[in-house]
């Protein structure tokens, strides 16, 4: 079973330490909450593309594969204006979420 996510990858970018991987692992969680939060409480495809767009980069620069992908799928399902495929993904979207959560929990 895969990470979900690269806590190595944080150490490159950032440096070794703790105090500020547990900040940017915060941000991180506050954002990918934020960005989840929008896409559910919206119907509108523009809205939910850009939140998507957004957890994508954040969660590829971390090294959350499995996020990064539910996000970009959602982003392509918005831009086709497939509201109903948007909402299929969205239990994938929270357990992944979830996963990265307890890990990052974890790691303080």
């Amino acid at each position: 079973m895969s990470q979900a996510y690269d806590r190595n990858r944080l150490v490159e970018l950032f440096g070794g330490d703790a105090a500020a991987l547990a900040e940017i692992e915060r941000e991180f969680l506050d954002t990918a909450r934020s960005a989840h939060e929008e896409i559910r409480e919206t119907e509108d495809p523009d809205t939910i593309a850009r939140a998507a767009h957004r957890l994508k980069g954040a969660s590829g620069m971390i090294g959350a594969d499995a996020l990064s992908q539910v996000a970009a799928a959602v982003e392509q399902a918005a831009k086709a204006n497939d509201l109903s495929a948007v909402r299929r993904l969205d239990e994938r979207f929270r357990h992944e979420l979830a996963k990265i959560a307890s890990l990052m929990s974890g790691s303080r």
